[in-house]
């Protein structure tokens, strides 16, 4: 499975080395009918399948919509990390949509599924060791559900609510700007997905529970989420992965401790007719009701790094945190829609004794249309830190004190990033990419020799991203 996607990766990029850049043109209509979709040509058509002989435009025009990316790359760390190596890895997405209005005449309702096959092998799991991945399409190879939720629209969009299996990064602490970034912190930030059991239901898991959103003006909306709290709780498992410990993502489970969450928006200029720049204000946090453990002393008050310890860690009943997101225009190029430069930051932060990564931040910039004739073109700079929790930072130095450990004190990790998103034509997506990763893991040891930390690695990769 290797060699295939290693394969795919290497056609993929070699055929887009082959196709001209796009002319500038006016964007084509969302809408059109079924005879001129056909007529399109192969280069310039919205999806690489095509219309299906028609097949697709009858079904939407009846309610289903049927969608499909996939993303293949090879990537490889040339210095630093646990040993170098290069890999391939790949992810086939799968979404159906149902519009019930089209079906039955049910106004304003909703069911979307989306089902994942991921393949090839993680560089960060097997050869970073690092706490922001490399990639957001890292996982454990398999075929797996990821999201299965219908939502009600009411009064006329001012509020709909949302129920089923949903992933969580796709609803709450989103950065538009930060989301052309390939490293997985710039999607679920780690200042999340760290403190939260299982990654918080971050990709490719999902929880089952409700949202419900109100926007009672354009620019303004409010979210509120209510998850199962575990979306692959170790009850009957003594396996650590929790990809591993919900497989095939159909853990339904609903008798976990709840996880809320809650965000209010405030949008100004986000019409495509405004005249000042366009900024997006988030403002969120989160409460999980579970028991969480203590990063440094156990149920007796002593050291979990000390020899004495009995390594039964003193518990928390829940936790909590709070986070907050500028989107911002910086310039707009002159007679463009939404070309130009913008800025985005996103900031975390939770409690120091419970949480393994309480102080989180993040910032960069995008240029989309920096090159003259390529307006979809988009290129980035982003930084990433993370902050270790003082309290596990002081267990590694009992532990060298105290235990006569060999380890090293974990302080931070950080990540930088460039890309360059490069729009082929409507339905291929090229995408060059290099990260640097300082303290892998937050200034961990290697497995075999814990008191040497792992070096700062270097990763570089090539995405090719298929609308299909």
């Amino acid at each position: 499975m290797r060699h295939a996607t290693a394969a795919i990766a290497l056609a993929t990029t070699l055929c887009a080395l082959s196709v001209p850049a796009i002319a500038e043109e006016e964007p084509a209509s969302a809408v059109v009918d079924q005879q001129t979709a056909s007529a399109r040509g192969f280069w310039e058509r919205d999806t690489l399948t095509g219309d299906w002989g028609g097949l697709r435009t009858s079904l939407e025009e009846g309610g289903i919509k049927i969608g499909g990316v996939y993303t293949g790359e090879a990537l490889g760390n040339p210095s630093g990390g646990l040993r170098q190596r290069a890999v391939a890895e790949g992810l086939l997405e799968i979404d159906v949509d149902a519009d019930f209005d089209k079906l039955m005449g049910w106004q304003g309702l909703t069911l979307h599924t989306s089902m994942l096959q991921i393949h090839g092998r993680s560089l960060s799991a097997n050869f970073l060791s690092n706490q922001f991945p490399a990639r957001d399409i890292e996982a454990a190879p398999a075929g797996r559900l990821w999201a299965l939720w219908v939502q009600q629209n009411v009064l006329d969009d001012l509020a709909s609510l949302k129920i089923g299996q949903i992933p969580e990064q796709e609803e709450f602490c989103i950065s538009s700007n930060g989301a052309y970034f390939i490293n997985a912190t710039f999607g679920w930030p780690a200042g999340l997905s760290a403190n939260m059991p299982s990654g918080g239901g971050s990709y490719p898991l999902a929880a089952t529970g409700a949202r419900v959103k109100i926007q009672p003006t354009p620019e303004l909306a409010a979210l509120v989420g209510v998850f199962n709290g575990d979306a692959a709780p170790m009850i009957g498992s003594g396996n650590p992965d929790a990809q591993r410990r919900n497989r095939y993502g159909l853990n339904f489970d609903t008798n976990q401790p709840p996880h809320w969450l809650g965000e209010i928006q405030y949008g100004l200029n986000q019409g495509k007719d405004a005249e000042g720049l366009a900024a997006m204000l988030k403002l969120g946090g989160w409460y999980h009701a579970g028991r969480f453990l203590d990063q440094r002393y156990d149920n007796q008050g002593i050291s979990l790094g000390s020899a004495a310890t009995n390594s039964i860690a003193r518990t928390y009943r829940g936790s909590w945190g709070i986070y907050g997101i500028v989107d911002q225009m910086l310039w707009k190029k002159p007679g463009s829609e939404d070309g130009g430069i913008s800025g985005f930051t996103r900031v975390s932060a939770s409690p120091e004794d419970r949480s393994p990564l309480p102080y989180y931040g993040e910032v960069g910039l995008t240029w989309k249309g920096m090159v003259e004739t390529r307006d979809d073109d988009v290129a980035g700079i982003a930084v990433a830190y993370g902050r270790m929790s003082p309290a596990l930072a002081g267990r590694d130095r009992d532990s060298i004190s105290l235990g006569g450990g060999n380890t090293t004190v974990r302080d931070f990790e950080m990540v930088a990033e460039l890309i360059y998103r490069a729009q082929l034509n409507p339905w291929f997506t090229l995408v060059p990419n290099a990260q640097y990763i300082m303290h892998p893991g937050g200034g961990t040891g290697y497995p075999d020799k814990p008191a040497t930390r792992i070096p700062d690695a270097t990763v570089i990769g090539l995405r090719a991203v298929l609308k299909l």
